[in-house]
C-alpha cells in the first residue's frame, strides 16, 4: 500500500515540477515555491530503496541523505511562507538568517552523524530493537523540531488565508494544504515522542505503528499537493481555451507578421518564452487581436468598394468568408503595389468585447485557409486604382495635408493601446493577469469601449503614409 502511495506521490510532485518550471521567470515567489516542490520531489526520489540503495554504493550513510534534502525544502517553505506574507519586506535580513539557520542545522545533523556509535537507524525495527544512543535522541530531535516547526507555521498561515478567501475552489484548496502540512507534522511529532520515549527505556511496539505512520506522511503530502492543484484547475482550462484561440488566430495573424512585421508588438525570443507560460497567455491573446486588427485598418485603403458584395456572390452568405476573401483581394492589391482606395468597402463590425474580436477573428483565420478566398483573390483584378498614390503627390507643405478625421482618431487609439500592450509586456515585475488586465482596459479606453478599428474609411495613418513614402 505504502509502494503504491509513494508512485502516486511521485508522480504528483515530478509532474507539478515540470508543468510550473516557466514560473521560475516570474518572481521571487514563485521561484521558492518551484524550489519547494523541487526539493521535495528529490528527497521523495532519494528515499526510495531502489535510490537509496545506489546512493549507498556511492557514500556512506546514505540513509540519511533524504533527512538532509528534508530540511533544505524546508527552508525553501520558510522562505515561500516569508514572501508570501510579506515578511521580507518588515525584516530585511530574515533571508540571511533562515538561510544561517538552516545551514547550523545541516552542520549539527552531519555532526551527529559522525559522532553516533553505528551510525543513525531509520527504519522502526532497526530503533526499537537495540538502546538509542543519546546523539541519535538528539538527532531526531533535531530534525523533526525543525522540520515541524516550519510544518506548524505553514498549517497556520495557509488555514488563516482561507478564512477570507473566496468561497469555492481557492478556499478548499487552501485548506487542504493546511490539512496536509498538519498531517505531516503529526507525523514528524510523533515519530520524535516515540524515539525520545525510546531512549528513556520505554518499549514501543512499532511493527504495526511504521507502515501506519509512514501512510500518514504520505497522505498528507498528497493532500497538500491537491490543495495545491485544486485553485488551478479552473485557471487551467482559461489558460488552455486560450491557447485555443491562440492557435485559431495563428493562420490570420502568420500573414500579418510577414507582410506588415513593423506590427508585431513583440519579439520572436519573447514569443518563444510564452509559449511555454512565462507570461500570461490572455495578454498575449490581447496582443495577438491588436496586431491583426492593426493589419487589417492597412489593408482597408486597398479593399475597392463593392468588393464584400462582389466575394458574397461567389462564395455565399458566410460572412466569415466573405471576410476572408476581403482580407485576400487587399493583400493581393497591397503586395502588388496597388495604389489606395480613397473611398472604398470596409470590415465587418463587431461588437466591444474582447471576447466577440477573439470569436469573429478566428473564424475568419479559419475561413482564410479555404481554397474559395485566394480564388477570389486571383481572380480579381489588382491593377492599381484611377487615384493616384499619395506617395507620387505628395508634398512637403504642410497644407495639402488632409483634415484630421475620424480614422486619425481610430489610428491614436490603436497607437494608445498598442503603447499600453507593449509597456504591460515590458513590466515584468507585475504577474501576467495584472498586465492582461491593464492591456485590456487600455485597449477599450483607447478605442472608446470597442477593439473594432474599421469605424471609418479615410485614410489617415501615419505609420502607413510614412511606408507609402519609402515605396
Amino acid at each position: 500500500m505504502n509502494g503504491v502511495l509513494t508512485g502516486v506521490v511521485l508522480v504528483l510532485l515530478w509532474g507539478t515540477v515540470a508543468v510550473r518550471f516557466p514560473t521560475l521567470w516570474r518572481d521571487a515567489q514563485q521561484r521558492a515555491m518551484w524550489a519547494t516542490l523541487f526539493a521535495l520531489a528529490v528527497t521523495k526520489t532519494v528515499t526510495t530503496p531502489g535510490v537509496n540503495a545506489l546512493l549507498g554504493k556511492l557514500v556512506p550513510q546514505a540513509q540519511v541523505i533524504p533527512h538532509l534534502l528534508a530540511v533544505v525544502t524546508a527552508f525553501f517553505l520558510l522562505r515561500f511562507l516569508s514572501l508570501i506574507t510579506g515578511y521580507d519586506a518588515d525584516h530585511p535580513r530574515a533571508a540571511r538568517w533562515q538561510l544561517v539557520l538552516a545551514v547550523s542545522e545541516l552542520v549539527v545533523l552531519l555532526v551527529l552523524v559522525a559522532v553516533t556509535p553505528g551510525g543513525i537507524k531509520t527504519k522502526g525495527a532497526e530503533l526499537m530493537g537495540t538502546a538509542t544512543a543519546p546523539t541519535a535522541a538528539a538527532y531526531w530531535v533535531i530534525l523533526n523540531g525543525y522540520l515541524g516547526a516550519v510544518l506548524a507555521l505553514a498549517t497556520g498561515l495557509f488555514w488563516r488565508i482561507s478564512r477570507p478567501a473566496p468561497a469555492g475552489a481557492l478556499r478548499q484548496g487552501l485548506r487542504a494544504i493546511a490539512a496536509g502540512t498538519f498531517l505531516v507534522a503529526v507525523y514528524a511529532a510523533l515519530k520524535t515522542a516515540v524515539i525520545v520515549a525510546h531512549s528513556a527505556g520505554l518499549t514501543i511496539p512499532v511493527d504495526k505503528a511504521e507502515p501506519a505512520a509512514n501512510a500518514l506522511r504520505t497522505i498528507g503530502i498528497i493532500v497538500c499537493l491537491i490543495g495545491a492543484a485544486v485553485p488551478a484547475v479552473g485557471k487551467l482550462r482559461a489558460i488552455m481555451r486560450t491557447y485555443h484561440s491562440l492557435w485559431a488566430l495563428r493562420p490570420l495573424w502568420s500573414v500579418m507578421r510577414r507582410t506588415f512585421p513593423e506590427l508585431i508588438l513583440f519579439s520572436r525570443r519573447r514569443a518563444l518564452l510564452e509559449l511555454a507560460g512565462v507570461d500570461e497567455v490572455q495578454l498575449r491573446l490581447y496582443r495577438r487581436v491588436i496586431e491583426i486588427r492593426d493589419g487589417m485598418l492597412t489593408l482597408r485603403d486597398h479593399l475597392p468598394a463593392g468588393t464584400r458584395d462582389e466575394a458574397r456572390s461567389h462564395v455565399g452568405d458566410d460572412p466569415a468568408l466573405i471576410e476572408a476573401c476581403g482580407i485576400a483581394f487587399a493583400l493581393s492589391r497591397y503586395r502588388s503595389g496597388a495604389a489606395p482606395i480613397e473611398n472604398g468597402d470596409g470590415w465587418a463590425d463587431i461588437g466591444g468585447e474582447i471576447a466577440d474580436e477573439v470569436a469573429w477573428l478566428s473564424a475568419v483565420s479559419a475561413a482564410f485557409r479555404r481554397r474559395e478566398a485566394s480564388a477570389f483573390a486571383h481572380h480579381q483584378p489588382a491593377t492599381p486604382a484611377t487615384t493616384p498614390h499619395p506617395a507620387a503627390t505628395a508634398t512637403p507643405t504642410a497644407t495639402t495635408s488632409p483634415p484630421p478625421t475620424a480614422t486619425t482618431t481610430t489610428t491614436a487609439a490603436t497607437a494608445t493601446a498598442r503603447t499600453a500592450a507593449t509597456a504591460a509586456t515590458a513590466a515584468t515585475g507585475a504577474t501576467g493577469a495584472t498586465a492582461a488586465a491593464a492591456t485590456a482596459t487600455a485597449t477599450t479606453n483607447a478605442t472608446g469601449g470597442s477593439t473594432n478599428l474599421d469605424e471609418t474609411k479615410t485614410p489617415a495613418n501615419g505609420r502607413r503614409c510614412q511606408r507609402e513614402e519609402r515605396n
